[in-house]
């Protein structure tokens, strides 16, 4: 029989736990590494995308934008085209009807071709400011989710506690101790005091 063996058993088993706790942690954190590089990649891959969607929502915006002075040009231009054709001012002065009453037909009519250019222009300005506000919010929405892509990212990630150093059982005092337990068996074998058994073999084997 190994004296101290209890302890040795002990102290190994301790030792093992130990170590298998230090490895679980590293294994842990080299995981938890390798999906925050993942996460990095994400978040870059989550900003491009979302920078490109926001400058695909201005080019959709400014191409309808284009879109609508184009038609107002258009419309103008047709509208111009039939003020001279249609002008009744223009159609009395070239039949030699000339005065007030002709000037003031002429007025009329001009004054309606310039109020539907304005009403035209008008329309041209209010969508465009709808356009613009569609922007702010697309460019607003963007800007919060990057911003909680950020944060999302942004936690700061360090390994988990190290364990706890084991404490040793003394080897040494064990193995007396143990001695001390086999004395004390022979001597009460032997008919001897138990009380001097320990005494008698700290005499012979310690002196």
């Amino acid at each position: 029989m190994c004296l101290g063996a209890g302890a040795k058993a002990a102290n190994e088993s301790a030792r093992r736990n130990y170590q298998y706790q230090l490895d679980k942690r590293e294994r842990n954190w080299m995981q938890t590494l390798s999906l925050t590089n993942v996460e990095r990649v994400q978040y870059k891959q989550g900003i491009d995308a979302s920078n490109l969607g926001l400058a695909n929502v201005y080019s959709e915006i400014q191409e309808k934008h284009g879109e609508l002075i184009g038609q107002a040009f258009q419309e103008n231009e047709a509208e111009w085209k039939k003020f001279l054709q249609d002008n009744t001012g223009t159609k009395l002065a070239t039949t030699g009807r000339t005065g007030r009453s002709a000037d003031r037909i002429a007025a009329l009519d001009l004054g309606e071709y310039l109020a539907k250019g304005s009403r035209r222009a008008w329309k041209l300005t209010q969508a465009a400011d709808k356009l613009n506000e569609t922007g702010a919010k697309a460019a607003a929405q963007t800007r919060s989710q990057q911003m909680q892509m950020f944060a999302n990212n942004n936690i700061i990630k360090s390994p988990d506690l190290a364990p706890p150093v084991p404490v040793m059982q003394n080897e040494g005092m064990a193995a007396f101790k143990d001695a001390l337990g086999i004395a004390s068996s022979i001597a009460s074998i032997a008919g001897m005091p138990t009380g001097n058994a320990g005494q008698t073999l700290g005499g012979n084997l310690f002196s």
